[in-house]
C-alpha cells in the first residue's frame, strides 16, 4: 500500500522528536546519575523551550549536552511544525476547497450527462461525450478510478459515492441533467438507478446497461427510456455482417 508523502514525513519526524526525547533522558541518566524520570523530564522542559529552570544542578558536561539538545529540538520541533502544517493545510483545506468548488461547479451546470460507473463501457461513453465536448459528470464508489478519469479527463466532474443514493444523484445535479447513464457492474444497481431517477421526479433520459432479456424487461416497466443490451447488440452486429457476406 502506497502511503501518502505528507505522512511519509510526519512518521519520520515523529520518529526523530521521539529519538531526541529517549537520547535526552538516557543521556542525563549517564552524565550526571540523574533518574531516569528526572532525565525526562530535564528533555522535555529543554524541547519544548517551556523554561522552567533546570530539575537539578548541571555539571560542565550536562550544561554542554543541554546546548547540544536545544540545537537538536530546535531543528527537529521545526521540522515538525512544517510538517504539520503543510499536512493540514495541504491535505485538508485544500481538499475541503476543491471538493465545495466542484459541488459549487456542477450545480450550475445544464444540459449535462451523468455517467454513473467506471466500467469499460461508461468509459467509452465518457470518451465520445468528452470528444463532443459534452459536459460530463461521473459518479462512482471507487475512488481511485474516479482519479485515473479525472486525469485523463480534465474537463468531467467527478463524485465519489453510491450511484443509486437520492443524494449522491442530487449531488450531480440530477435534475438539470438532460441524460443519466447507468453502466455499473450489475444489472440491479442500474435498474436501482433508473427507479431513483424517476422517483425524484425529474424529466431526465435514463440509458441503462442489461445483459440479460428479464433485467432489460424491468429496466422498460420502471421507466428507463433505453436499455443497452451489450451481448444482443454485439449478436445483431455480427448477424449484420454474416447477411452482408452472403449478399
Amino acid at each position: 500500500m502506497e502511503h501518502n508523502p505528507f505522512t511519509r514525513r510526519i512518521f519520520w519526524v515523529a520518529v526523530c522528536l521521539t529519538g531526541v526525547v529517549l537520547g535526552g533522558a538516557i543521556g542525563y541518566t549517564l552524565i550526571e546519575g540523574w533518574s531516569l524520570p528526572d532525565g525526562f523530564f530535564m528533555t522535555a522542559i529543554t524541547v519544548s523551550t517551556v523554561g522552567y529552570g533546570e530539575t537539578q544542578p548541571l555539571t560542565p558536561a550536562g550544561r554542554s549536552f543541554t546546548a547540544f539538545l536545544i540545537g537538536a529540538s530546535v531543528i527537529v520541533m521545526t521540522c515538525w511544525n512544517a510538517a504539520l502544517t503543510s499536512f493540514l493545510v495541504d491535505g485538508d483545506v485544500s481538499g475541503r476547497y476543491t471538493r465545495r468548488r466542484n459541488l459549487r461547479m456542477i450545480a450550475e451546470l445544464n444540459g449535462h450527462t451523468i455517467v454513473c460507473g467506471t466500467t469499460n463501457m461508461a468509459r467509452a461513453v465518457i470518451d465520445r461525450l468528452v470528444r463532443k465536448r459534452v459536459k460530463v459528470v461521473v459518479v462512482g464508489a471507487d475512488k481511485e478510478a474516479l482519479g485515473e478519469l479525472q486525469r485523463s479527463y480534465r474537463r468531467i466532474h467527478t463524485i465519489t459515492g453510491c450511484p443509486t443514493s437520492e443524494l449522491v444523484l442530487a449531488k450531480a445535479n440530477v435534475v438539470k441533467a438532460a441524460a443519466v447513464v447507468a453502466a455499473l457492474d450489475s444489472e440491479v444497481d442500474n435498474l436501482l438507478v433508473g427507479i431513483t431517477c424517476k422517483d425524484l421526479g425529474t424529466s431526465v433520459r435514463v440509458l441503462a446497461r442489461s445483459e440479460t432479456s428479464v433485467v432489460a424487461n424491468r429496466m422498460r416497466k420502471a421507466g428507463v427510456d433505453d436499455v443497452i443490451c451489450p451481448p444482443q447488440i454485439c449478436g445483431d452486429r455480427v448477424f449484420d455482417i454474416l447477411q452482408q457476406s452472403q449478399l
